[in-house]
């Protein structure tokens, strides 16, 4: 209930705008480490596909208000040699707001490609599948690109690269029940996401 309240919040303060894109998401996300301040030992998420949504409201001929919302479905895990070894089921979700930059044309992409830049700020949520763990939630912010494939007047294909920082305070402890699971060493983590989207524009 708490993330629909922040999504319809997002909405309210976004201007009214001459058209809109919905774009549903798919694509994969890699990275995301953690190291143990007390035991030094490291925490990896494990690389999986993603899905979700992103929105676009025309601000601007060049600009765009951006709602960016990716959901993961992985584990924690800890290095092997080969691959790690599993610690628990793990789901991240982004949920930001933020602007899209056109790259104006210069005349050397067919006039059916949109190259753009994106910057978004938000939510992490980090929610174990296991019952003596916690949610985690964080502030975090993202930057990419990519171009957007207008092959019909309003439909399209989005194809963009992302990377998400994520802040951690480097005396916080997550995944907290009584104990708790990893006291992070460092100020946050980074992971990245290449996607391609749907886009249907209205």
């Amino acid at each position: 209930m708490k993330n629909i309240s922040t999504i319809i919040l997002a909405l309210s303060l976004i201007p009214a705008a001459h058209a809109v894109e919905i774009a549903p998401l798919t694509g994969h996300r890699y990275g995301g480490s953690f190291e143990d301040a007390n035991t030094a030992a490291k925490f990896e998420v494990g690389d999986a596909a993603t899905y979700g949504l992103i929105l676009d409201f025309d601000s601007e001929p060049d600009k765009q208000i951006e709602i960016f919302l990716s959901r993961q479905t992985t584990q924690m895990t800890t290095p092997g040699i080969f691959t790690g070894s599993p610690l628990f089921d793990l789901t991240i979700d982004y949920y930001h707001i933020g602007g899209l930059y056109m790259l104006p044309e210069d005349g050397s992409v067919p006039p059916f490609v949109h190259p753009f830049v994106s910057g978004t700020f938000g939510l992490t949520r980090m929610t174990p599948k296991h019952s003596d763990l916690t949610t985690e939630n964080h502030l975090s912010l993202s930057l990419g690109g990519g171009a957007k494939f207008f092959l019909a007047r309003n439909l399209g294909l989005r194809f963009d690269v992302r990377g998400i920082y994520t802040m951690l305070n480097g005396d916080t402890s997550i995944f907290c029940s009584g104990g708790c699971t990893i006291k992070v060493n460092g100020t946050g983590f980074v992971q990245m996401e290449a996607g391609a989207a749907l886009v249907m524009r209205f």
